[in-house]
């Protein structure tokens, strides 16, 4: 009889466990540390915070894209969009996850975007303050700082507490949504990384390297591109006085990741890029569906 009291205890006790193990870090719990996207991370994520280069003479007012390569970010991913950024013309500053966590409601305000490369969304949820997370989402909604997410930077961006100044469940929920969920090229689960052709509103389509991302929102009148079978690829939306443009493919992706992913008939896709940064800086919504 003492036996049976012990077993059912020690049962009793292992159910409460998993229980607590299946709500702590769900969408309805308070812990900021929520994670949400499983899957392997990019090949090179760094899970160090960087030493960037320090700030040059020129004002923060001058400077017009925050580039975030923080804690979680694949470093040839956020070396790529320097590069495309540059090509650009368009003056950036390099921020990591130290800075973010520092940096001030009135200075992130004077910046007019911030781009969040691809990583591992749980790392870079991870490594930023709840009040981080929630000074980001303020300067989008209310001070019209634009907001471009790809692949992780996507998963960060959508969220059913984007409307909040207090909460932050998970990433930075600039923009209303359902949090994003994988999409597989043809439902393949067991799928890292491949090139898939995106059909694009204005009638164009491309190859565009897939890794580990997500089906963006099907906003309405936002949806501008879209992977086959039809799921959204690429969103855009208004969210207060920002702009907030999600992308689930790499068009950024340097030449080095179809090594893995496999080659890209159509080769680098920097000018698909290029107009998403256009696009967002400016807010000025791309064709859509």
């Amino acid at each position: 009889m003492k036996k049976n009291s012990i077993l059912i205890s020690l049962l009793l006790c292992f159910s409460l466990l998993v229980l607590g193990c299946e709500r702590s870090g769900g969408p309805s719990s308070a812990n900021s540390n929520v994670y949400l996207k499983q899957g392997p991370s990019l090949l090179d994520t760094a899970l160090v915070d960087p030493v960037n280069p320090a700030d040059s003479a020129q004002g923060i007012s001058l400077v017009q894209v925050l580039l975030f390569n923080g804690i979680g970010t694949s470093v040839s991913d956020w070396k790529s969009l320097e590069q495309i950024l540059r090509s650009m013309g368009i003056t950036y500053r390099l921020v990591n996850s130290a800075s973010l966590n520092a940096i001030n409601s009135t200075a992130l305000e004077n910046f007019k975007m911030i781009l969040i490369p691809g990583g591992n969304s749980n790392d870079i949820n991870q490594a930023l303050t709840l009040s981080t997370k929630i000074k980001v989402r303020q300067a989008v909604r209310d001070s019209g700082l634009g907001f471009l997410g790809i692949c992780a930077g996507a998963y960060a961006a959508v969220g059913v507490d984007s409307a909040s100044n207090s909460t932050a469940y998970y990433g930075f929920a600039v923009a209303q949504g359902d949090y994003l969920k994988h999409w597989y090229p043809n439902g393949n689960t067991s799928l890292i990384a491949a090139v898939s052709k995106v059909s694009f509103a204005d009638g164009s389509s491309r190859s565009l390297i897939w890794w580990d991302g997500p089906a963006t929102p099907e906003w309405t009148g936002g949806v501008v591109a879209r992977y086959p079978g039809g799921q959204p690829a690429i969103s855009q939306t208004w969210t207060g006085a920002g702009f907030v443009t999600v992308s689930g493919p790499h068009p950024e992706a340097p030449a080095s990741w179809q090594y893995t992913a496999g080659p890209d008939p159509d080769g680098t896709d920097y000018d698909i890029a290029k107009k998403l940064i256009l696009s967002t800086l400016n807010r000025q919504a791309l064709p859509a569906f």
